[in-house]
């Protein structure tokens, strides 16, 4: 397959989830007792949302969902949400007997506006390379994520160190460029299994604490972002072997840097109090603003800009997606409201 033909879409693989959703008043300590002031339930998981927010930007965009959920109401409402748009793919979406499609319950606190998650892996787990016809994936970019959170792809490999670096390998080798997001796991199981995708890599997109556990620096000081580590981190995650750029987003903004040594830090949007009502999916959402502008070619700065309005625009809504719209309205938040303080390097 040429290059020409390749560059129809997008492939998202990895995780597919729904998110039952809950806004509390406060977390409560164990044994006590917190209100739950509303609920919802909404698709999520990196593919998932990941999916949705390429398919809204943009229905001309040929989007390629990748993963397994199981055969229940969960899977149904997934692939209605897919379903929706025309241009989602869901012939490589397998539903299995094996296992429930996982779920999250999804606790928002109120006062703090910090989110926890009670997780059930179900399908997930079983998603590895034997779920792909890649040779039937008329893509040019594939993300893959998250890792840490599909236990098929972050079992060992003789040859490429995990199956997830084989499968991204096997990926490369048709002329398909990688992306790859981790789940914000607290464990010490970073170094031990992302390194190894990393050399298969093109663009590593992850947030401020996964960029901290995988490269062993802080990147925060109190609430204060330690911009003079962001560039040792970046460089840190190049030499484990990310090939073209290295991003990492936090509240207050993004870090990008590329492997020629090109540094941009963009600040986020200052958007007010009563805008936001659940941070469900920013990260995603941010990551596929990234994506669709490293797939449209634009300049880094611009990607960056737009991948901040679409983290910022996602907060409007309590589910993963529901807040996105057209890449036309994303643009429009930049008028709407002013960019935060510069953040200095």
């Amino acid at each position: 397959m040429d290059t020409d033909s390749r560059k129809k879409g997008i492939a998202c693989a990895g995780n597919w989830i729904v998110d039952l959703i809950k806004v509390v008043d406060v977390y409560p300590p164990e044994s006590c007792l917190a209100n739950i002031l509303s609920e919802s339930t909404g698709g999520g998981g990196c593919a998932h949302n990941v999916t949705l927010n390429l398919a809204k930007f943009d229905p001309e965009l040929e989007v390629h969902a990748l993963g397994v959920v199981g055969n229940d109401a969960n899977a149904d409402f997934l692939l209605a949400q897919c379903r929706k748009f025309p241009n989602i793919h869901c012939r490589q979406l397998h539903r299995t007997n094996l296992a429930p499609t996982s779920y999250t319950d999804v606790f928002n606190c109120q006062v703090t506006g910090r989110r926890t998650f009670f997780h059930c892996r179900g399908a997930n787990r079983l998603f590895d390379p034997s779920y792909v016809n890649l040779d039937d994936l008329p893509v040019s970019l594939l993300h893959l994520g998250y890792l840490l959170l599909l236990d098929a792809m972050d079992q060992s490999n003789s040859e490429h160190g995990t199956v997830a670096a084989a499968f991204l390998h096997d990926v490369q080798e048709r002329g398909i460029q990688t992306s790859l997001d981790l789940v914000s796991e607290n464990s010490s199981r970073f170094n031990s299994i992302i390194p190894a995708a990393l050399k298969y890599t093109n663009f590593c997109i992850i947030n401020d604490f996964e960029a901290a556990r995988l490269s062993g620096l802080s990147i925060r000081c109190g609430n204060n972002i330690l911009t003079e580590n962001l560039s040792k981190i970046g460089r840190r995650l190049l030499a484990h072997g990310v090939q073209n750029l290295v991003v990492i987003h936090f509240p207050e903004g993004a870090y990008l840097l590329r492997s020629d040594g090109t540094e941009i830090l963009q600040p986020s949007l200052q958007v007010p109090e009563s805008f936001i009502v659940g941070s469900t999916g920013a990260g995603d959402s941010f990551c596929a603003g990234m994506l669709y502008g490293l797939y449209r070619d634009w300049a880094l700065e611009k990607a960056l800009r737009f991948a901040t309005c679409a983290g910022a625009l996602s907060l409007r809504d309590l589910t993963a997606v529901g807040a996105i719209r057209s890449w036309r309205e994303v643009v429009e938040m930049e008028t709407r409201f002013p960019f935060r303080k510069e953040i200095a390097l």
